[in-house]
């Protein structure tokens, strides 16, 4: 809406913008500020190029009956066609590289815009804005269309099962963190099932019947754990699809053999009506100190109110102080350094007998 009507996200605010299903949400300034890093993204990588928002592409070439919606379509006379995707949520980074909804909505695009300008690469790009988080991806139009003829052989083979009483061989398969992390029969999924039992039971033999809580060992190797972590977001997520499930089926009012729904602790006092609380506390004659809690704002809330004179927000700053992060385990992948951590060991003097013997001498 602000790219198309030439604006900042900031002349939204106050105003309700309309969602799916009849929703809709207000835009914050908060909203306004991260929405800005986008827009400002797009103006910069679009200047001097044909830009065009929200384009509604075809992709049932390769997925049956399947379209998408693109934040943004860059048409460069250099030859280059530039596809951009908004992600506003912070929960998950999301790379470009191989991802296969851009590689769809970059397959769309080619054929839609491929009669006006003969285009020679494709790049695609995942903003979230939340996150601090710009990924990019460039490749040539012939390595796109490898890649799109390889999700059509895999999408015909799902479709083939859609109307189909037969069930999927087990093969046809690949249960994954990444693979399964959105998906709706999870909690219920055979295969997934038995690629946690798999991982936790470490026997490649293992089905759902086989379960068994097992404890990592004291005695296991580096290159097993290293293994095992890289699974562990994947188990988690299923334990956390099995959970949702259940939930939801009690809530249905359904019965699941061995659980039931109880109530919940309940939440913190809180006033009916904060105004007739406060006349009542007046009319017991306390005190404002003592009625109302009070505290300085924020570093952040200071950040906005003073932002835009920046003498004063400098002086504040020098107030300013933020605790490290506590250490916490990435992949080996993951951009952040490595800390290095010393051994625990080394804070100990050395007890062995003969420093023992050589410090008692000192005694003699």
């Amino acid at each position: 809406m602000a790219l198309r009507e030439s604006k900042d996200a900031m002349a939204y605010k106050g105003r309700r913008i309309p969602m799916r299903a009849g929703k809709t949400v207000e835009v914050t300034a908060d909203m306004a500020d991260e929405v800005q890093k986008y827009i400002d993204y797009v103006r910069d990588v679009a200047a001097g190029h044909e830009l065009l928002l929200e384009q509604r592409l075809g992709i049932s070439r390769w997925v049956p009956e399947a379209f998408g919606t693109s934040d943004a379509v860059i048409l460069r006379e250099d030859g280059e066609l530039h596809i951009v995707d908004l992600k506003f949520g912070r929960g998950v980074k999301v790379d470009a590289e191989e991802n296969k909804q851009m590689i769809l909505y970059a397959l769309g695009a080619l054929d839609l815009f491929a009669v006006l300008m003969d285009f020679e690469r494709v790049r695609m790009t995942i903003h979230q804005p939340r996150l601090n988080h710009v990924s990019e991806w460039a490749i040539t139009v012939d390595e796109l269309r490898e890649r799109g003829a390889a999700l059509k052989e895999a999408a015909d083979r799902a479709y083939l099962y859609v109307d189909s009483e037969t069930p999927p061989v087990p093969s046809d398969f690949a249960p994954s963190e990444k693979a399964c992390r959105f998906c709706k029969a999870r909690a219920k999924c055979p295969a997934a099932a038995a690629e946690v039992v798999v991982t936790v039971s470490r026997n490649v033999k293992a089905t759902p019947d086989d379960f068994e809580v097992v404890a990592p060992q004291a005695d296991m190797t580096a290159p097993d754990l290293g293994v095992l972590m890289g699974r562990v977001d994947e188990i988690e997520a299923w334990c956390k699809a099995v959970r949702a499930e259940t939930e939801r089926r009690l809530l249905r009012g359904e019965s699941v053999d061995g659980w039931k729904l109880v109530q919940g602790r309940a939440g913190a006092r809180k006033w009916t009506s904060e105004q007739e609380a406060e006349e009542l506390l007046k009319g017991m004659r306390l005190k404002s100190d003592e009625m109302y809690d009070k505290k300085v704002i924020s570093p952040t809330t200071a950040e906005k109110l003073l932002k835009d004179t920046p003498r004063r927000w400098a002086k504040a700053q020098v107030l300013i102080a933020k605790s490290e992060g506590s250490p916490s385990v990435a992949p080996a992948s993951d951009k952040r350094p490595a800390l290095v951590v010393k051994p625990a060991a080394d804070d100990f003097d050395d007890v062995s007998v003969g420093a023992l013997a050589t410090e008692g001498a000192d005694l003699v």
